[in-house]
């Protein structure tokens, strides 16, 4: 339709007829030229004189007329069902899920007319009209809102009406997720949506290797429900002897607690150990009762080397707790000469070092390419010399002096476990002295620790690790770690978590997985409801990667059932999907032919 843009806008037009007529009237009427025309070409040209001088003066005056166009939608109504098992875990599943499915019946009935109307059903994953067959294992609310926020952000919705019993384990909290959605959101209790009496175990922290004759720490997250005043056993076992215990008590009806232990890594292999809280008699399901994890547990004992450029604290901080520990050898040499064969070592820790008077221009030596390598940098470091090394990072010194820096936890750091212990006790530790500078981190280099200057948060890394060219590498960038180490025992009588610290640091950076040519990482356990995925790295002699080959993968079940794959190349690197596997232990072979040699 179209509507004048300013009151009376209909004048105009008039006026705008009426003056095409009087033009007309003057260039024909009584024109002597115009006589010698026929009276049908004289009409014909006036008629078009009009028409064009009409147009014409129209789309002058178009700025005032706009045009509307009126479409009525009907407003957005979304259903979102439920589709996991346990809403219908009940005895009387059956008839759950036909008055499950009449009452869908109903809303479409009811609102299909008024409203546009759509369903969704979701469990891990949310899927747009799908059947409800109640077979997911997991429910992902964070995951619905997502999907509804992504597929319908240029609409506008209604209300979003969410049938479920509201029993999430995957994902983030919806409730946190909804504060921040513009549509209204109704809910429809469907299945069991009573709070049951339930003891399970919410998450296990651990590392996936170990070295024979050491600890290595567990952090197990335990949720309590309606179990306020109970005290139930948490305990690990090996097989099914008991080897660490505790005593949970609820203080709420509504009780997460974490629980750590310590546990002798013992013989070396693959070491598999069970996790069960006990079962209360009142409980209905206690299979989330038991949970189980695997750990690696290496017999090599590693030989740390520690070269300085000079005594040091620090050097004495570090070398005490791994000396604490059976799997480690540990050498500390001030002066040169350092020894002749460095490939014997695990991990080389360079204090302070390149200085002016001593140069490791020889660690960029082929021999020494896979050694890793814990940077400590400090006010004798020789910043030239260690930019030139290639490391992965760049310090630029700037004008000035010395800072001190505090330690800041990185949250997203993820390459290996620390305890809540050490995280509370970080914001506390005395500062380090590190260079006034800018760094500059690869990629592949993840900062642990940032630096805190002057009660102000700042990017800098104080502790970073990370993997560059197939070489683990460690940094930290101050010295002063023996301060630590004390007020560890200052405040707690021990030195468990400075101890933890060096330990997790040493253990990652010492653990020589790039060794061969060939590696196939993977994760021990994986969930029913996980794709396994494989990731591989294959590397020619003088340790660069290579991805022109192809990597075969042979996966073997208990039953002899075999399952062939054939890597992906993805980047530098091979990837796998697997996709999802049925319960049970799994073994695999992984074969590639790089020139004349074949790996396995």
């Amino acid at each position: 339709m179209i509507s004048f843009g300013i009151k009376y806008g209909w004048l105009f037009l008039l006026l705008v007829l009426l003056a095409a007529i009087g033009i007309i009237l003057l260039m024909y009427y009584r024109n002597k030229n115009s006589k010698e025309l026929t009276r049908g070409q004289r009409t014909l040209l006036i008629f078009l004189r009009f028409i064009s001088f009409s147009l014409i003066a129209f789309l002058l005056l178009s700025p005032f007329f706009q045009t509307l166009k009126r479409t009525v939608q009907r407003p957005l109504v979304i259903a979102a069902w439920d589709n996991s098992n346990s809403i219908v875990s009940t005895e009387d599943s059956v008839s759950i899920s036909e008055e499950i499915k009449q009452i869908k019946n109903t809303i479409t009935q009811t609102l299909g007319e008024e409203y546009r109307l759509v369903h969704y059903v979701f469990g891990q994953e949310t899927s747009f009209e799908g059947d409800l067959s109640f077979s997911e294992k997991k429910s992902d609310y964070g995951n619905l809102f997502s999907t509804l926020t992504n597929n319908h952000f240029n609409e506008k919705i209604g209300a979003v009406i969410v049938a479920g019993d509201g029993i999430y384990n995957q994902g983030r909290n919806p409730l946190n997720m909804i504060n921040n959605n513009t549509f209204p959101v109704y809910t429809i209790g469907i299945g069991d949506t009573t709070e049951t009496t339930d003891a399970r175990i919410q998450n296990i922290r651990v590392n996936r290797t170990a070295f024979s004759g050491n600890r290595f720490p567990v952090e197990i997250d335990v949720v309590l429900s309606q179990l306020q005043d109970v005290t139930l056993s948490l305990s690990i076992s090996e097989n099914g002897q008991q080897i660490a215990e505790t005593l949970i008590t609820a203080g709420s009806n509504n009780s997460f607690s974490t629980h750590n232990f310590l546990i002798d890594a013992g013989q070396p292999g693959l070491k598999q150990l069970v996790v069960e809280i006990e079962p209360d008699e009142r409980e209905r399901n206690t299979k989330n009762n038991q949970s189980s994890f695997v750990v690696n547990i290496m017999e090599d004992k590693q030989n740390i080397l520690i070269l300085s450029a000079g005594p040091h604290p620090d050097i004495g901080a570090i070398a005490n707790t791994l000396e604490q520990q059976d799997s480690y050898d540990v050498t500390v040499i001030h002066e040169e000469p350092y020894p002749a064969d460095l490939s014997d070592f695990n991990l080389i820790i360079l204090h302070q070092l390149p200085t002016a008077g001593k140069s490791i221009r020889w660690l960029t030596s082929n021999e020494l390419t896979k050694i890793p390598m814990l940077f400590i940098i400090g006010p004798k470091t020789l910043i030239p010399q260690f930019n030139a090394l290639g490391t992965g990072v760049t310090i630029e010194p700037l004008p000035g002096s010395r800072e001190d820096a505090q330690a800041i936890i990185n949250p997203a750091f993820g390459t290996f476990t620390l305890s809540e212990q050490f995280r509370e006790l970080v914001p506390g530790f005395p500062p380090l002295q590190t260079l006034y500078a800018n760094y500059h981190l690869d990629p592949d280099i993840t900062p642990l620790l940032y630096q805190k200057i002057k009660n102000i948060e700042t990017g800098k890394p104080l502790v970073a690790t990370g993997v560059l060219n197939g070489r683990k590498t460690g940094f930290i960038f101050g010295e002063g770690l023996w301060k630590w180490r004390l007020y560890n025992f200052y405040t707690g009588h021990t030195h468990n978590q400075f101890n933890e610290l060096i330990n997790q640091s040493i253990q990652y950076l010492a653990l020589r997985e790039n060794e061969d040519n060939f590696i196939i990482n993977f994760e021990p356990v994986y969930a029913e409801t996980d794709d396994v995925i494989f990731t591989a790295e294959l590397y020619n002699d003088a340790f660069e990667r290579v991805t022109g080959e192809e990597i075969n993968i042979t996966i073997s079940n208990e039953l002899n059932d075999t399952f062939h794959f054939t890597f992906d190349t993805r980047n530098d690197s091979y990837f796998l999907n697997a996709g999802r596997l049925f319960v049970g232990t799994y073994s695999f072979v992984g074969e590639v032919v790089l020139g004349e040699q074949k790996h396995t």
